[in-house]
């Protein structure tokens, strides 16, 4: 499968199922027990390529489209370029919390653990450390020696490090990151809006199924747009202890080979209705519920 500028692709298939695929390159953070040993499994962006079927015995390459403006669409957005992605003050939340006390705390364990002075060990070697184990973990299935260096508590705050730059940079803190994907929310809607139509007049569904493929950051502002994994008020650098039940982890809502999956049905009678699977998992999404 060809792949579009920056390592994203588009694949469409005819189609009324509308399938997006996202991933992030573990679940961040997720706490994971091998050997007797807690380890925490995390990573960065890979993209998937959904291009080939088995068909009759042999490989078939369906045609595909490569269109960065639509599945890159963070790139293309103004806005969101200048007052988030280049905007040195936009995560000062998570500066904040990187150098407060939860952190300093897990930096000094390392420390401990390595038997050095505090001040050679900062929250960079930390989420180094944190990583590697992630990887390691998340890949090889190994308990890595730098899972050695963490515990539950550790993880806990690693994760609510990253799921903190999340929120702030493709999640709610800043209403812009979840309006930048407006045009891939038409692009979905309006191929689901055809096929019904078509399916309405009697017309033979020219598109039965449309696969998209993206990162990570194209799937999270699209969640964020529909209202999933939505908190009750902001994640900040000052209230990790009251988000231990928080719904937006990133642990859990981007898992390797995120996606999320719209399946429009006919019932009959000319009833259609739509269902959400999040991650192969039947959801309720606020925007498709009917009114009271």
């Amino acid at each position: 499968m060809d792949m579009g500028e920056k390592g994203v692709a588009e694949d469409d298939v005819p189609g009324s199922t509308h399938g997006l695929t996202g991933e992030e390159a573990a679940s961040r953070g997720k706490e994971a027990v091998s050997g007797g040993k807690e380890a925490a499994s995390g990573g960065e962006d890979v993209t998937v390529g959904v291009g080939a079927a088995l068909v009759e015995g042999s490989d078939k390459e369906f045609d595909h489209v490569v269109n960065d403006a639509l599945m890159r669409f963070f790139d293309h957005c103004t806005r969101f370029v200048q007052e988030v992605d280049q905007n040195p003050t936009a995560l000062s939340e998570v500066d904040k919390f990187r150098q407060g006390p939860e952190m300093r705390r897990v930096t000094e364990k390392i420390a401990d653990s390595l038997r050095v002075p505090y001040n050679t060990i900062n929250d960079d070697m930390a989420e180094a450390a944190f990583y590697l184990c992630a990887y390691e973990f998340a890949i090889k299935t190994v308990n890595s020696p730098w899972c050695q260096l963490f515990d539950v508590v550790d993880a806990q705050v690693m994760e609510y490090a990253n799921d903190l730059k999340q929120f702030w940079k493709r999640g709610y803190g800043y209403d812009i990151n979840s309006k930048s994907s407006c045009i891939l929310f038409h692009d979905v809607f309006s191929r689901l809006n055809r096929a019904a139509d078509e399916n309405k007049s009697g017309q033979q569904v020219t598109e039965a199924v449309t696969v998209q493929v993206g990162h990570a950051e194209t799937l999270l502002p699209l969640l964020t747009l529909l209202g999933f994994f939505k908190n009750n008020g902001s994640i900040t650098s000052t209230n990790y202890a009251t988000q231990t039940q928080r719904s937006f982890r990133t642990s859990h809502m981007l898992p390797y080979a995120a996606n999320l999956l719209l399946v429009l049905y006919d019932c009959g009678a000319g009833e259609l209705r739509l269902q959400a699977l999040l991650n192969e998992k039947p959801t309720e999404c606020q925007l498709f519920k009917s009114p009271a």
